[in-house]
C-alpha cells in the first residue's frame, strides 16, 4: 500500500519560492543586460555612419529606451543621403526634437517643394535654414526659377549668379543672358534705345553689353535732344525745358534749359 506523499514543510516551501524568484530575477537580468548591450552596440554602429545597419538594430529593440526614435532618425538619414527627400521627410517629421531632425525635416520639405516646382515656397524654406548644408545656394536657385516664371529677369539674373554652381544654375544664367542680349539688340535696331539701354544695363559685363548700353544711352539722348529742339521750335516751351533739363551735361542742353527757364520765369540753382 502506497504511503501518501508528504507535503514540504513551510520552511522548505519558502526556500523553494526563493530559489524560483532568484532564477526569474537572473533570467530577467540577463535579458535586460542583453538589450542594453544590443542598444549600446546599435548606438556605436550609428556613430560610425552605418545608418542602415543602425536602423535595423534599433528596429529590433522595439520601444527600449530611445530605440524607436533612433530607428526613425536612422531610416531618415539613409534616404536623405540617397537624395530621396520625399521618403526621408516623414521620418524627420517624427524626430524634429532629436539631433538635427528639425533642420533635416525643413530641408527635406523644401526639397520636395522644389521638385514640385513650388519655387517661391521652397526658396522661403531654404532661406530660413541659413547656412545649413547647401540651403543658401538652393534658396537663390529657387528664387531665380520663380522670378523667371514671372518674367522678373532682373531678379532671376542676380539670383542665378548667387546660386553659383548649384544644379544647372550656371547654364540657366548663360541662357537667360543670351536671350536678354538678343532682345536688347532687337530693341536697339528698332530704335527703342531707352528700353534697349535698360536691358543691356542688366547684363553687367556680359559680352559687350556695357559698350552697347553706352551707345544706346548716347542714341537715346540724341533722340531726347531732337525732341527738345522740336518742342522749342513748336513753341512748347515747358516741354522743351523739361527735356533739356533732363539732359544735363549733354551738348548745350544746360544753356538751352537756362534760356528757357528765363522765358518761363523759373528760378534755377544758377540764379540763386
Amino acid at each position: 500500500m502506497n504511503k501518501p506523499i508528504a507535503k514540504p514543510r513551510a520552511p522548505a516551501r519558502a526556500a523553494l519560492l526563493a530559489c524560483l524568484c532568484a532564477a526569474a530575477l537572473m533570467l530577467l537580468s540577463g535579458c535586460s543586460g542583453d538589450r542594453t548591450a544590443a542598444y549600446n552596440k546599435a548606438i556605436a554602429t550609428f556613430s560610425t555612419g552605418d545608418y542602415l545597419a543602425a536602423a535595423n538594430a534599433f528596429d529590433a529593440l522595439g520601444d527600449y529606451q530611445q530605440a524607436a526614435t533612433y530607428a526613425a532618425y536612422s531610416h531618415g538619414l539613409v534616404l536623405y543621403e540617397q537624395g530621396d527627400f520625399a521618403g526621408a521627410e516623414p521620418y524627420f517629421a517624427k524626430t524634429q526634437n532629436f539631433m538635427m531632425g528639425k533642420q533635416r525635416y525643413a530641408y527635406s520639405h523644401a526639397c520636395v517643394q522644389q521638385a514640385a516646382a513650388q519655387y517661391a515656397q521652397a526658396a522661403e524654406g531654404f532661406a530660413a535654414l541659413g547656412e545649413f548644408e547647401d540651403s543658401k545656394a538652393r534658396a537663390a536657385y529657387c528664387t531665380a526659377r520663380d522670378a523667371e516664371t514671372k518674367n522678373d529677369y532682373e531678379t532671376a539674373l542676380f539670383a542665378y549668379g548667387d546660386a553659383g554652381t548649384f544644379g544647372d544654375a550656371a547654364a540657366r544664367l548663360s541662357d537667360l543672358q543670351s536671350q536678354i542680349y538678343t532682345h536688347a539688340k532687337d530693341l536697339k535696331i528698332a530704335g527703342n534705345f531707352e528700353s534697349a539701354l535698360n536691358w543691356f544695363s542688366l547684363l553687367g559685363d556680359y559680352f559687350d553689353a556695357q559698350a552697347q548700353a553706352k551707345q544706346c544711352k548716347d542714341f537715346y539722348r540724341d533722340q531726347l535732344y531732337d525732341q527738345a529742339d522740336a518742342s522749342q521750335a513748336a513753341g512748347e516751351t515747358q516741354k522743351a525745358y523739361d527735356l533739356f533739363s533732363g539732359l544735363s551735361g549733354y551738348r548745350d542742353a544746360d544753356s538751352r534749359a537756362a534760356e528757357l527757364a528765363t522765358q518761363l520765369g523759373i528760378q534755377t540753382d544758377a540764379d540763386q
